[in-house]
């Protein structure tokens, strides 16, 4: 599993979350799923492929809703950055493993619905097909007999702020905002809930380490997105400060040890007296110097 997967889940899967999002983009925002009522499931299922062999395939993210003790669904999330034409194939055998368990189910005669959403967070607007029979080639005369599956798409990064705001509420408005590139993502003044899986999340979606490299310096719930950014920028500024010291310490160093060179001071010697410098910047510097002997 690679880090993009990792830090989405371990977002997403927090029951809060989980629950704004499905209450966002199946029920227009209306506080109908509570987290409370959320269980988790095994995100990996296996079946029986035709060369006879038991394969397995794992999905992002699986709940069991529950209300009352009754199982109403199942909520799978699969997270994309990149358009797939496939995403229909896919989300199909999702289902059908979801489905299957429910037959190799002995103890158990109910049977449930399963939904999987695909939150799409990359730059173009989603345009690949969202149902099975736009993917596939299939012959005029065959077209009532094939069987269509539709998958339920939300491009998060084309969503307005007008939009966001109705339909989230959780730390996810917040991520939602930033990926569809808000001019006023400083203004948002909600705290943030949990502050190290978002820094995370949009570290792998927005490929800046500036995110991943703050975690642990905010408390849960006491700070807010202008605070991250503020963060990072006084950041900036001291690296830059000291990468300039730096700079200045090595290009110092170069002439000093140029001269002593020339005047038939040994590399010994002088590099007894090497200021707080990285030691490949002091190895190229002895490099140059023999070199152009």
């Amino acid at each position: 599993m690679g880090t993009k997967d990792i830090a989405e889940k371990h977002f997403e899967e927090i029951n809060k979350i989980f629950a704004d999002i499905i209450n966002g983009t199946l029920f227009e925002g209306s506080q109908t799923i509570k987290e409370t009522e959320l269980v988790d499931l095994p995100m990996k299922s296996q079946y029986k492929a035709d060369d006879g062999k038991l394969h397995e395939q794992e999905r992002d993210i699986a709940k069991r809703w529950s209300k009352e003790d009754v199982v109403f669904s199942i909520i799978g999330i699969e997270n994309q950055t990149v358009i797939d034409k496939d995403m229909p194939l896919r989300v199909i055998g999702y289902d059908g493993a979801s489905y299957r368990s429910q037959l190799l189910d002995k103890d158990s005669s109910r049977r449930y619905p399963v939904i999987t959403i695909v939150l799409y967070y990359g730059k173009e607007p989603w345009s690949a097909p969202r149902s099975l029979k736009e993917r596939l080639d299939v012959p005029a005369c065959l077209a009532k007999y094939v069987s269509d599956y539709h998958i339920n798409v939300f491009d998060i990064s084309h969503m307005s702020d007008e939009e966001i705001d109705t339909l989230f509420h959780s730390d996810f408005k917040i991520l939602a905002k930033f990926m569809n590139g808000t001019n006023n993502i400083s203004e948002i003044k909600e705290k943030i809930e949990y502050p190290d899986p978002l820094l995370k999340i949009l570290s792998v979606l927005t490929d800046d380490d500036r995110f991943k490299n703050l975690q642990g310096e905010f408390m849960e719930g006491g700070s807010t997105m202008c605070d991250i950014l503020d963060k990072i920028e006084n950041k900036g500024k001291i690296e830059g400060k000291i990468e300039g010291k730096i700079e200045g310490k090595i290009e110092a160093f170069r002439e000093i040890a140029e001269n002593l060179y020339k005047n038939g001071v040994s590399l010994d010697i002088i590099k007894s007296s090497i200021p707080n410098i990285p030691k490949d910047e002091v190895q190229k510097i002895f490099d140059e110097i023999t070199k152009s002997k």
